[in-house]
């Protein structure tokens, strides 16, 4: 048997038992060794339509790396480290049968905290491709949690001339400066419409990122551009459907991308990048991780994740922890 976590009511997350998976014939035994919380798993436990609990345990963890435990039939070798692309979103495990297509291996130079921040800097880097040349642009980036950093980093790495983070979360914010933001800006202490005209000369945003996922989050995005700007709506909403500033939207004629499913790209491109460009030392990702706790901790981890308290920006589970989390320490703050 093995311990799982299970997503079980809306907002509650359960440590079961579940038998070991089966290792069919081609296929790699994994020991999972970290898993993170993503804001896309917050959304499933928090806000998922009350009959879709209780979860299949495991779900929906798919930030994840494992060492590799046996093999059937697989050039893949015992003891390989690597990061792991879920097809079923279930790692939220202690163990893993999968074939070797959905593992990337982690380059020696990289420990396995790194290996797994490469999982969200792929999505992060899918999405990027799909806009055009940031070079010498102002950036607006609307969140400033994981996936916002690792936006802001990125496009500094891009060229872009001025980024302007925005969040409410002080810490997240400061981390933002950290990670390449020029300008940073609390939205709960300061209108960002003003402050965006403010800094740009009235000209606003070439392009806005939008990286949380929430109605009124997305409906700020159009204030925040130019005429003729680009728009990247990354976060997930809570919602399937609101109301949306369409006409706003219509009039700036501005153009959008979207992205989503980053596992669907041929040959995991974006992820394997991500493992190159933190190897190579050019995208620092030390910043990101706030906490790690046992995954026995799941509920603390999730919690954390959700209500950024402590200082929370990166939560991340250790199968391997066994003593007291390690821990940056902050103070609550408006969710944002």
């Amino acid at each position: 048997m093995m311990k799982a976590a299970q997503y079980v009511a809306p907002g509650q997350i359960d440590i079961v038992e579940v038998p070991l998976p089966p290792l069919a014939p081609g296929q790699v035994l994994l020991r999972v060794d970290k898993v993170a919380v993503c804001g896309s798993d917050l959304h499933e436990l928090y806000d998922s339509p009350v009959e879709n609990y209780p979860y299949k345990p495991g779900r929906s963890g798919h930030e994840c790396v494992a060492t590799v435990e046996s093999t059937s039939g697989t050039d893949v070798h015992t003891g390989d480290r690597v990061l792991v692309i879920p097809p079923g979103a279930d790692a939220l495990v202690e163990y893993l049968a999968l074939e070797p297509r959905y593992l990337i291996p982690i380059p020696d130079s990289l420990n396995m905290e790194q290996g797994l921040l490469a999982q969200q800097l792929g999505t992060v880097i899918w999405c990027c491709r799909k806009l055009s040349n940031v070079l010498d642009k102002t950036v607006v980036v609307v969140g400033q949690g994981p996936a916002g950093l690792l936006f802001t980093t990125l496009l500094y790495h891009m060229g872009a001339k001025r980024i302007i983070g925005l969040d409410v979360v002080d810490h997240r914010l400061a981390t933002s400066r950290q990670m390449g933001a020029s300008h940073t800006v609390n939205v709960y202490h300061t209108d960002p419409v003003a402050a965006v005209a403010e800094l740009t000369g009235g000209r606003m945003a070439d392009v806005v990122c939008e990286v949380v996922g929430k109605e009124e989050t997305i409906n700020l995005c159009p204030d925040l551009a130019r005429d003729h700007a680009e728009l990247a709506l990354f976060g997930v909403p809570k919602r399937n459907t609101f109301p949306f500033a369409y006409e706003k939207f219509l009039r700036k004629q501005l153009r959008t991308v979207t992205s989503a499913h980053t596992q669907s790209e041929p040959n995991y491109r974006s992820f394997r990048l991500a493992l190159d460009m933190i190897a190579q030392g050019r995208i620092d990702v030390s910043h990101l991780v706030s906490h790690r706790l046992p995954f026995m901790a799941v509920r603390r981890a999730f919690e954390l994740a959700e209500t950024k308290q402590d200082g929370a920006v990166k939560v991340m589970m250790d199968f391997n922890l066994k003593a007291a989390p390690q821990a940056q320490q902050g103070t609550a703050a408006p969710v944002f």
